[in-house]
C-alpha cells in the first residue's frame, strides 16, 4: 500500500502506526500488570494475617502500569526516523518521567513501612503528650526521595550536578555544624520512638536522674524527679547513655534489716526466719520468693536481713506498711524482741 510509505515528519506512516501500536500495547500491558498485581494482593491477603505484603503489592500497582507505558513510548520513539536533537530531548523527557515515577513508587513503599511499624497517637499506643513522630518520618523520607529524584533529573538534562552538590555541600556542612546538637536530639527522639526503651509516665534512671517521664518532644524530654523537680533532658542523651526502666521490672525489691536481741535465744531467732518468709509471700501486694537470713552477729544481738518483693501495680507504701505491721504482730505473738 502506497499510503503506508508516505513520509510524515521524517517517518513513514507505517513507522508511525508501528509506534502507535507499541504505545497502545504498553498501555494495555500496564493495565494488565496492575490487574494481575491486584489479584496477587488479594490472594496474599487471604493466605497471611499480616497486611504488609499485600499493601506493598497494592502500592506498586499504579507506578508499575505507568512505568510500562512510559517504557513503551521510549521503545516506540526508537522506531521513528526523527531528528537526533528532537529524539534526544524526547528521550530525556521520557527518562525523567521514569525517574519521577520510580520516586513516586519508592515514596509509597516507604510510607507503608513507616505506617506499619511506627504507630500514631490515634492507635492508642502513644500518649497525648508524646511526640507523634510518624508524620515527621514520612515527610523526612519523602523529602530525601524527591531530592534524589530531582538530582537525577537535572543530571539527565545535562546539568553539572557535581558542582551543584559541591556548593550545596559547603552550605549544608555549615548548617549541619551549626545545628549539630539539634540533629543529634532529633535522631535521639527517633531512636527512642523506634526502640521504645520507655513510655510516658514510666519511671527511669538516666544520667544520674531518677524520675518519671512526663513529656517528650523532638528535641527534649521532661523528667519529674522523685524530689518533684522537672528536669529537661536532651534526647541525644537517650541514644548515648544507659537507660534503666524501673517501671518495666515485674516487681520492686524491698530490703529490710532487723536487729534482734540476743537474749531472745537461738530458737526464737531461728523461728523468725521462716516467719518473715511467710509474711513476705502472703501479704496482699507481695510476690516473688522472699528471703531471710542472719547476716551479722554481735555481743548484743543478731542482724537479720529480710528481702521481699512488691508486685507491679500494687500500692508500694501501703504494701510495705502492711508487711511491717504483720512483722510487729507476729514477732509479738512469738515473743521475739527487736533491739
Amino acid at each position: 500500500m502506497e499510503f503506508l510509505t508516505i513520509d510524515f515528519l521524517g517517518s513513514t506512516i507505517r513507522q508511525w502506526l508501528y509506534a502507535l501500536g507499541f504505545v497502545l500495547t504498553g498501555f494495555v500491558v500496564g493495565k494488565l500488570c496492575a490487574f494481575i498485581l491486584g489479584l496477587v494482593a488479594k490472594h496474599v491477603s487471604t493466605k497471611t494475617k499480616d497486611t504488609l505484603d499485600d499493601a506493598l503489592i497494592t502500592a506498586i500497582k499504579a507506578p508499575s502500569a505507568v512505568l510500562i507505558f512510559i517504557c513503551s513510548i521510549l521503545f516506540a520513539l526508537s522506531m521513528l526516523s526523527i531528528g537526533t536533537d528532537l529524539y534526544l530531548v524526547i528521550r530525556r523527557i521520557v527518562t525523567s518521567s521514569i525517574i519521577i515515577v520510580s520516586a513516586w513508587c519508592a515514596n509509597r513503599l516507604v510510607n507503608i513501612v513507616i505506617v506499619k511499624f511506627i504507630p500514631t497517637r490515634s492507635s492508642g499506643l502513644v500518649s497525648q503528650k508524646e511526640i507523634d513522630i510518624q508524620p515527621v518520618l514520612r515527610k523526612l523520607f519523602c523529602g530525601i526521595v524527591w531530592i534524589l529524584a530531582v538530582i537525577l533529573v537535572l543530571r539527565n538534562f545535562g546539568y553539572n550536578v557535581s558542582a551543584l552538590l559541591a556548593g550545596l555541600g559547603l552550605g549544608g556542612a555549615a548548617i549541619a555544624l551549626a545545628s549539630r546538637d539539634t540533629l543529634a536530639n532529633f535522631f535521639g527522639s527517633i531512636v527512642v520512638f523506634i526502640d521504645r526503651p520507655f513510655r510516658i509516665n514510666d519511671r527511669i534512671k538516666v544520667s544520674g536522674y531518677d524520675g518519671y517521664i512526663t513529656e517528650m518532644s523532638l528535641r527534649t524530654s521532661r523528667i519529674r524527679t522523685l524530689e518533684n523537680r522537672i528536669v529537661i533532658i536532651p534526647n541525644s542523651i537517650f541514644s548515648t547513655s544507659p537507660i534503666e526502666n524501673i517501671s518495666a521490672e515485674p516487681n520492686t525489691k524491698v530490703t529490710q534489716v532487723f536487729n534482734v536481741k540476743r537474749d531472745n535465744g537461738i530458737e526464737k531467732i531461728n523461728r523468725a526466719l521462716p516467719l518473715l518468709k511467710e509474711i513476705g509471700s502472703r501479704v496482699d501486694g507481695t510476690g516473688g520468693i522472699p528471703q531471710s537470713g542472719i547476716t551479722a552477729v554481735s555481743g548484743s544481738g543478731c542482724q537479720i536481713t529480710f528481702v521481699y518483693y512488691v508486685i507491679k501495680g500494687a500500692d508500694y507504701l501501703n504494701t510495705v506498711n502492711k508487711v511491717n505491721n504483720e512483722i510487729l504482730k507476729r514477732f509479738e505473738e512469738a515473743g521475739i524482741t527487736l533491739a
